[in-house]
This record gives C-alpha cells, sequence and structure tokens, in this order.
C-alpha cells in the first residue's frame, strides 16, 4: 500500500494537468481583443455621447452607418452577414469574446470550449449591436423621408427581385440622401443586382413596386 500511494497520486496529478499548447496562446488572444474591442468600443461610446460618433468612423475607414447607409450594390449572396460588419459591431464582437474567453479559460475551462462558447457570445454581440442600430437608422430615416415621393424616382437593385412579387430590396436617392427599400414588381423576368428600375407604387410602408426603365430596356 505504501509503495502504490505515490503511483496514484502521479496518475491523479497528471489527470488534472491541461499541457495543452493552445492554453497561453488562447489566453493572449483573449486579453488582446478584449483589451482593442473595449478601447474602440469605449471610445465609440465617448463620441456618441458628445455627437461626434462618425468621426471615428471616418478616421477608421468605416461610416457610422455602415451596413444601412451606402451607395454600392451587394449581391444577395453572403450580403446578410456582410451587412452586419461595421465598427461598431466588429468592436463590440471582440470585446465580449474576450472578455467571455478569459473568464472561461480562469474557471477552469479547457482551451477548447472556452473558444467555442466565446465565438458564440462574440456573434451574439455582434448580432445584437447590428440590430439595435439598424432599428435606430431605420427610425431616422422613416423619420427623414416619405416614401410616397419615390414614386417616379429612378432606383437600382441590389438585392435580386424575382417574378412573381417575391421580394428583394432597392437602393435609392430620395430627399437628398441614399434609403434603401424592399421592392417587389410585376416584372415576368428576375431583376439582377444592378438593374436599373422605377419607382411606380408604394405597397406599404417600407415596400416599393418597381418595373424596369427605360435604360434597361434599352
Amino acid at each position: 500500500m505504501i509503495v502504490r500511494m505515490p503511483s496514484v497520486s502521479l496518475f491523479v496529478g497528471r489527470v488534472g494537468h491541461d499541457p495543452s499548447p493552445g492554453g497561453p496562446m488562447l489566453e493572449t488572444l483573449f486579453l488582446y481583443s478584449a483589451l482593442g474591442g473595449g478601447v474602440v468600443l469605449l471610445l465609440q461610446l465617448v463620441l456618441l455621447w458628445f455627437g461626434m460618433d462618425d468621426s471615428l468612423g471616418d478616421m477608421m475607414g468605416d461610416g457610422g452607418d455602415a451596413g444601412f447607409d451606402s451607395d454600392h450594390t451587394t449581391d444577395s449572396t453572403g450580403f446578410w452577414f456582410l451587412e452586419m460588419l461595421s465598427l461598431r459591431t466588429l468592436s463590440a464582437a471582440a470585446t465580449f469574446f474576450g472578455l467571455t474567453g478569459k473568464a472561461l479559460l480562469a474557471s477552469g475551462t479547457s482551451p477548447g470550449v472556452s473558444l467555442a462558447i466565446a465565438l458564440g457570445v462574440g456573434y451574439a454581440a455582434l448580432y445584437s449591436v447590428y440590430w439595435v442600430f439598424k432599428q435606430v437608422f431605420q427610425l431616422e430615416t422613416s423619420g427623414n423621408t416619405n416614401i410616397a415621393n419615390a414614386i417616379g424616382l429612378p432606383a437600382q437593385v441590389y438585392v435580386p427581385i424575382g417574378p412573381g412579387k417575391v421580394a428583394g430590396k432597392v437602393q435609392m436617392k430620395l430627399q437628398g440622401r441614399t434609403v434603401e427599400y424592399q421592392a417587389v414588381s410585376d416584372e415576368q423576368l428576375r431583376l439582377t443586382t444592378g438593374t436599373r428600375v422605377v419607382v411606380t407604387d408604394v405597397v406599404t410602408a417600407d415596400t416599393v413596386r418597381v418595373s424596369l426603365s427605360s435604360a434597361s430596356d434599352a
């Protein structure tokens, strides 16, 4: 019994030891993600408080309303994800990814599980910030523009509109600003990204009916 006790202790010690080389690397990744994302997020909140939020976006090459109000067209493939990417959402994702990962590693959770949970929390933070600011942006847009004034104006398809009144999206200039609306069409062909159309009617508060413009027909 006396001879076997050290071997049992040694065996238990080996089981409890985590030799994974990814632990220190992950801890460093979590630390820098939390610090970097946290600093940018805090700076954005300060600028937002003083009404200067767009200044940081300009310095970083990312508009304050990235994903919501832009002049470029994007194909529908992957658009739902690309629309979520902005300085706000990425900094929030990095912050919560890092904080969650650090907390899990400190509590003794394995590196693999910590990474998986941290990624999930980071994505949840990204989507949450995107959703909140999208609602704010839509409220601002609806308060400053009148969709009825869109009738007769040219627009451009950036999320394809299918035949049979399958809704897509169009982008257009309305009352001095770039706006986007859901759109349907009575055309019998699919209106692809970049197709030039004309707004012919207002269907709902955020949906218009469009038809091919003469320029597209030509």
